[in-house]
């Protein structure tokens, strides 16, 4: 078997969801769909989301530069593929967009692999379990008044998900103590909550909110300062009993060896985009295994999925509904999980049509 063309669809769409800082100045988003395409009739597809459409034509240029380095190649060797490409590659850095670029390619090739075994990728990597604890993303967000976060927050459990996000943001402490308070009461104790703060806060006024919070069961804490502040998370979680969740903006398996470490935050949260393809986030959750930490991906269900599926110390999969217009399929939540799919490959296909409808450039 022989990989013959590395294509890609450089995407801009409409966000599917009203939405709150950090994003409320955005109008669309961006995405780059990547195919592997083999003699054997079979097409991975692999997927880089981000929430907006800027510069994704960086992007495809990263990925279409490796098309010389796997065309004529066997696609089931993928870690050596995608290693020949980190070390071609490593002149121009070893995370960010090149990282990016070849997880978008592990991703596909993930694909094309378990297709061909006629396997879902969870079952393909070694299925633990064939549903995964969901929680809702989307509409809690820092504009929206009291009375309509308590209706959304309801309209969420209606849907079958018994855990959720709300945001938060600086300021006006007891208001935003008055938010998560007013949730909580709506939802009583059965309905796990996150509580996530959109890297906006300093460590003093981190610390003063999640003590303040600390009263209602909080599932977590998430993000209160910039993703690379390490130093700064690593004081938060010990000054809080509640869990600090972080990590989307983490780029290498090695800056996560690093924070899991020094323990700077209680759940990891690696973005399967921006860590470098399903291999790298499968290597941050073994690391975080044997440090008895769990881990939550982060955006991109559709894929994410499979991998926590996949995982002993897989948590909580975030369905954020940002990549539901690229998909064919919808993921389906029953009783608070989200069922894993039982079609080859990552089970959620790409919408062709709409992909055409969204192509940029």
């Amino acid at each position: 078997m022989k990989i013959t063309a590395l294509r890609t669809m450089r995407l801009s769409f409409p966000f599917v969801c009203p939405l709150g800082a950090p994003y409320s100045q955005t109008a669309r988003m961006g995405a780059l769909a990547v195919f592997v395409d083999t003699d054997q009739g079979v097409t991975g597809e692999g997927l880089l989301i981000a929430a907006h459409d800027k510069r994704f034509e960086v992007h495809q240029a990263m990925v279409n530069s490796l098309a010389g380095l796997v065309i004529g190649r066997d696609p089931t060797f993928s870690e050596g593929l995608c290693e020949q490409a980190r070390s071609d590659a490593h002149h121009l850095g070893t995370s960010g967009v090149v990282n990016m670029a070849i997880g978008a390619l592990d991703s596909a090739l993930l694909d094309v692999r378990a297709k061909l075994a006629g396997l879902p990728v969870h079952r393909f990597l070694g299925a633990v379990r064939d549903r995964v604890p969901a929680y809702y993303s989307s509409g809690l967000w820092t504009h929206v008044p009291i009375d309509r976060l308590i209706a959304t927050a309801q309209s969420i459990v209606s849907h079958g998900y018994r855990a959720m996000k709300l945001r938060v943001s600086p300021g006006n402490l007891p208001e935003q103590v008055a938010r998560v308070k007013a949730v909580r009461e709506a939802l009583g104790p059965d309905i796990k909550l996150m509580v996530d703060a959109g890297r906006r806060f300093d460590v003093p006024g981190a610390i003063r909110l999640g003590r303040a919070l600390e009263p209602f069961d909080l599932e977590w804490f998430e993000e209160p300062l910039s993703g690379e502040c390490h130093d700064g998370e690593a004081q938060i979680a010990a000054a809080l009993d509640m869990n600090l969740a972080s990590g989307e903006s983490i780029f290498s398996v090695e800056d996560f060896a690093r924070v899991i470490a020094q323990r700077s935050f209680d759940v990891l949260m690696p973005d399967l985009c921006r860590i470098g393809g399903p291999s790298q986030f499968i290597r941050v959750a073994h690391l975080a295994e044997m440090a008895q930490l769990p881990v939550s991906g982060h955006v991109l269900p559709e894929h994410t999925l499979a991998l926590m599926a996949s995982l002993r110390n897989g948590t909580y999969l975030e369905v954020m509904p940002w990549s539901l217009p690229l998909f064919a399929d919808q993921i389906k939540i029953e009783n608070g999980f989200a069922l894993a799919p039982e079609r080859p490959g990552w089970g959620y296909r790409l919408d062709l049509e709409a992909l055409k409808a969204y192509q940029q450039g």
